[in-house]
């Protein structure tokens, strides 16, 4: 099993996380999370030895029970149909993630993370009246 070290205790990285904002955070533990990354572990100076996304998802949901900036699920995910009919359209950035979208694993569709989109009702709306558009012709 591979760790990390690092040389702050564990209340000094609690810390340092809890200063960090929502979507840093979620961005980090995907990072850890992702298949290439193989540390599993957290070290830190005072020899506490945690898994290594455990501080970070502890903070996550101590921030999002307060609702802060507004959020209110971690790791929300939909496909841009559904962010639009929310009021929200995608960033220029927005990668998202395409997977199955039941347990059959019959159809496909990109999902994307509350990062990668921003509120903008009448951007949404010409969205979606553009795809009923395209649908009906």
């Amino acid at each position: 099993m591979a760790v990390d070290m690092t040389d702050l205790t564990i209340a000094q990285y609690r810390q340092r996380i809890e200063e960090m904002s929502v979507e840093d955070i979620q961005k980090n533990i995907e990072y850890y999370e992702q298949p290439g990354y193989n540390c599993s572990a957290l070290v830190t100076a005072d020899g506490v030895i945690s898994p290594r996304t455990r501080i970070l998802h502890e903070v996550l949901t101590k921030k999002l029970r307060k609702k802060e900036k507004g959020y209110s699920k971690i790791k929300r995910e939909l496909t841009a149909i559904q962010w639009a009919k929310e009021g929200f359209v995608l960033n220029p950035d927005a990668v998202g993630e395409e997977r199955y979208t039941n347990s059959r694993y019959l159809m496909k569709a990109v999902y994307y993370r509350e990062y990668e989109v921003h509120e903008d009702k009448e951007a949404a709306k010409d969205f979606l009246k553009s795809r009923r558009e395209a649908k009906k012709g």
